[in-house]
């Protein structure tokens, strides 16, 4: 078994799927395995996933980042995960540092990484699986990655729940780059549920802030 699986939801960008598995095979040092977290009608997508030789795996709930992230942690059995997304890019032995990090803290569940845009720590993070099995991501939901948000604030809520519970590292120096692909459908779709996302959150800061 790998040690480490990559958690990558994609939507509607066939396109960049064998160059971002390409740029991960060749810079990951870790024996890991990557999955695709894909949606059921997105056919061209699912199709090229395929492609890549990664595991394709369908979301089985309501189609959301949450969820494919959800399904993909369901359906895996790694004992570290790291969530990404397919506009990242991979520099050589990205995950190093953090596996590092895991390695000889025991008492680090979740570990924030540069997220190579705006070098915060909040959106990117190495997960043990033992901490969704026994404590869960979030606080009033067994065995969740994320609260079910549309796309927006599910990080925020998701660290700042590992932060209050003393559980929460991070380690500095870059990580991946977060390239910001010229505007398209997904982050059209994404943008739209902000201010429903950023409302569910409020509601729900008192949980772990």
């Amino acid at each position: 078994m790998a040690e480490l699986a990559l958690f990558c939801p994609t939507w509607q960008r066939p396109h960049r799927l064998q160059e971002v598995a390409d740029n991960i095979k060749q810079n990951t040092h870790s024996s890991y395995t990557l999955y695709w977290g894909c949606e059921r009608d997105d056919l061209e997508t699912i199709k090229a996933a395929k492609k890549t030789g990664g595991r394709v795996v369908i979301n089985a709930y309501e189609p959301s980042y949450a969820n494919a992230v959800q399904t993909m942690y369901e359906q895996s059995e790694e004992p570290v995960f790291f969530m990404c997304n397919d506009d990242f890019w991979f520099p050589k032995d990205w995950d190093m540092r953090g596996m590092k990090v895991l390695h000889e803290r025991p008492d680090v569940m979740v570990l924030g990484v540069e997220d190579g845009l705006e070098n915060t720590y909040w959106t990117l993070q190495f997960v043990r699986r033992q901490y969704i099995e026994e404590q869960s991501g979030v606080v009033d939901m067994p065995r969740r990655v994320f609260y079910p948000y549309h796309h927006n604030f599910a990080d925020t809520e998701f660290t700042q729940t590992a932060m209050k519970r003393g559980v929460w590292d991070k380690v500095a120096g870059p990580c991946v780059t977060h390239l910001r692909l010229e505007r398209d459908k997904t982050y059209e779709k994404n943008d739209a549920t902000f201010a429903t996302d950023h409302g569910i959150y409020l509601s729900r800061t008192h949980l772990f802030t």
